[in-house]
C-alpha cells in the first residue's frame, strides 16, 4: 500500500509540476500578448497626438510660455533689395519668407532668437534660419529675431528667411518653447 501511495503521489507531483510549468508558459504569452497590445495603443496615440499637434498659417500655437503665429509665407528664388545701395539676393533653390508674431505668456521676460526655429521638409531634412548678409540685407527685418528680449503680455513681429532647395514641395516650420535651457518643447506649423 505504501508503495501504491507513493506511485500516486510522484504521478500527483508530476501533474502538478507539468500544471505549474504550463500555466507559465501561458502567463508569458499573455503579459507578451498584453505588452504588444499596450505599445501598439501607445503608438497609436503618438501618432495621433503628432497627427493632432500640426498647426495651420494663421493659428496661435502655444508651446511652453511662448505662443507663435505664423501670418504670412512667402516662396521665391530672387529677394529683391528696396534700397539702391544693396543687391538683391538670389538663390538656385528657394528662399521661403515667413512673418511671425511671439507672444510672451509668462510673468517674465522671455528670450526669443531665430535659433528656436526651424523648417523641416516632407524629406525629413532640417533648415535653419538665413543668416547670410546678402539675404538680411536685402529683406529689411529678417533680423528681427535675434537675441531679442520679450516683456510679459506683448509681442513681437518679424520676418525670417530660409532657403531651401528647390525640391522641398511641402514643409512646417518648427516653434521652440523657448532659449537654450529653457527650451524642450516643440510645436510644428504647416506652411505648406
Amino acid at each position: 500500500m505504501k508503495k501504491f501511495l507513493k506511485i500516486i503521489a510522484i504521478i500527483l507531483g508530476g501533474f502538478i509540476v507539468i500544471g505549474i510549468i504550463g500555466s507559465m508558459g501561458d502567463d508569458e504569452s499573455s503579459t507578451d500578448e498584453k505588452a504588444s497590445t499596450e505599445v501598439k495603443a501607445d503608438q497609436k496615440k503618438e501618432a495621433k497626438k503628432e497627427e493632432s499637434k500640426t498647426y495651420q498659417v494663421g493659428d496661435m500655437v502655444n508651446t511652453g510660455k511662448l505662443a507663435y503665429k505664423v501670418t504670412n509665407v512667402t516662396a521665391t528664388n530672387e529677394i529683391k533689395s528696396n534700397n539702391q545701395f544693396i543687391e538683391s539676393a538670389t538663390t538656385s533653390g528657394q528662399f521661403v519668407i515667413i512673418d511671425i508674431e511671439a507672444v510672451n505668456n509668462d510673468s517674465k521676460a522671455r528670450m526669443v532668437d531665430s535659433s528656436m526655429f526651424k523648417v523641416v521638409d516632407d524629406k525629413k531634412r532640417e533648415f535653419d534660419p538665413s543668416t547670410d548678409s546678402d539675404v538680411t540685407m536685402a529683406l529689411e527685418g529678417s533680423m528681427d529675431f535675434f537675441l531679442q528680449d520679450i516683456n510679459p503680455g506683448l509681442s513681437k513681429t518679424g520676418k525670417m528667411v530660409f532657403e531651401l532647395p528647390a525640391d522641398s514641395t511641402s514643409y512646417s516650420l518648427q516653434v521652440s518653447s523657448g532659449f537654450g535651457w529653457s527650451g524642450g518643447e516643440y510645436e510644428k506649423i504647416k506652411l505648406k
